[in-house]
C-alpha cells in the first residue's frame, strides 16, 4: 500500500506501513556527508564568492556573497540563481578591454561553476569515506534503483561522491545534477518530473532522501515517501554531554544553515515521513517500511 501521514508511526515518529517501494533517490550535499563536516558553509561562502571575483569580476567576495545569498534564496541552487542574476542586471559590468568567451551572450555559465567548484574547493573538508554509510548502502536491496539528484552541478557532485566512496553506487545514467535540469532545480516540480521520467518510475514507488524541508515538500507533493536528515547529533538538542568536537560540528551546522535561510531541517513537519541524523541511519528505517 501507499502510506499516509496518518499511518501508525514508533516511538521514533518513522511510519510503519509496508509500502512498494522500487527507488530511492538522494539528495548529496548535506545529505550523503554531514552538514558539520563544513563543507557547505565552505562552498556557499569562499567557494561561491571567489568565482564569482574570478569568473564574473565582482569587486569583492563581500559583495558577491550578498548577491549569492539573495538569489540563493529565491532560487535555492547557485548555478540557477546566478543566471537569474545576471538576467536581473546584478553582474558587475565587464572590465575595459575584456569581452565574453567566443559564442557566447551571457557571462554566467552553469559548466564554469561546475569546473571551478570540482577543481577548487577544499573537499578534504568531507573527511573521506564512511565505513557506515558504505556498509548502509552495500545492504540494500540489489532490486532497489539508487538515484542521486543534487542542485550542485554534475562534475562537483560527482566529485563529491567519489571523496565519499559512494561514487559506484549510482550509474551515470541515474545521477542527475542541476546541470541536467535547468531552467528548473530543486524544488521545481518540473525538476522532479525530469527525473521520474528519465528513470521511468511513479512518485509514489519513491523514497527522497533529504536534509531541505523545501525539497522534501515538494517530494511529498509528488506522492514520494520522505526521509529527512537532520545531522548528526541534531535531534539530541540540549544535551548536557556534547564534546568540544560535537560543539564545532554543531557551529559548522549552524554555519551551513545561515547560507540556506528558511531551509533548516524539521522533522516536526507533516511532510516527512522519517527523520535521521545521518544517511548510515536509513538502513532501520528501509526495514520497517520494506521488511527486512
Amino acid at each position: 500500500m501507499t502510506a499516509s501521514n496518518e499511518d501508525p508511526a514508533n516511538e521514533d515518529g518513522v511510519k510503519n506501513s509496508k509500502i512498494k517501494i522500487t527507488t530511492i533517490i538522494f539528495d548529496v550535499d548535506d545529505t550523503l556527508y554531514d552538514v558539520g563536516t563544513g563543507f557547505t558553509a565552505h562552498r556557499n561562502t569562499d567557494g561561491a564568492t571567489s568565482f564569482m571575483v574570478e569568473k564574473l569580476h565582482f569587486p569583492s567576495k563581500a559583495e558577491a556573497q550578498i548577491v549569492r545569498d539573495e538569489y540563493f534564496e529565491k532560487y535555492h541552487a547557485t548555478a540557477k540563481g546566478l543566471a537569474a542574476a545576471e538576467a536581473d542586471g546584478k553582474l558587475p559590468p565587464l572590465p575595459e578591454g575584456v569581452s565574453l568567451p567566443p559564442g557566447r551572450t551571457k557571462l554566467f555559465d552553469a559548466g564554469d561553476l561546475d569546473e571551478y567548484w570540482a577543481e577548487n574547493l577544499d573537499f578534504s573538508l568531507l573527511g573521506g569515506p564512511d565505513p557506515a554509510c558504505i556498509e548502509t548502502f552495500q545492504q540494500f536491496d540489489p532490486n532497489l534503483n539508487l538515484v542521486a539528484f543534487s542542485n550542485g552541478p554534475r562534475k562537483y557532485v560527482s566529485r563529491a561522491l567519489k571523496e565519499i566512496g559512494l561514487d559506484t553506487f549510482f550509474s551515470p545514467e541515474n545521477l542527475f545534477a542541476v546541470t541536467d535540469v535547468l531552467p528548473n532545480c530543486k524544488p521545481d516540480k518540473g525538476s522532479f518530473d525530469f527525473v521520474l521520467k528519465s528513470i521511468g518510475a511513479k512518485p509514489e514507488e519513491c523514497i527522497m532522501v533529504e536534509d531541505s524541508m523545501k525539497n522534501v515538500r515538494a517530494a511529498k507533493a509528488l506522492g514520494m515517501r520522505t526521509i529527512l536528515v537532520v545531522g548528526r547529533g541534531r535531534r539530541r538538542s540540549g544535551s548536557s554531554s556534547a564534546t568540544s568536537s560535537d560543539a564545532k560540528m554543531d557551529q559548522n551546522a549552524k554555519d551551513a544553515e545561515a547560507t540556506k535561510p528558511g531551509d533548516a531541517p524539521d522533522e516536526t513537519d507533516p511532510a516527512v515521513d522519517a527523520a535521521v541524523e545521518v544517511a548510515s541511519e536509513i538502513g532501520d528505517v528501509l526495514k520497517m517500511w520494506l521488511g527486512p
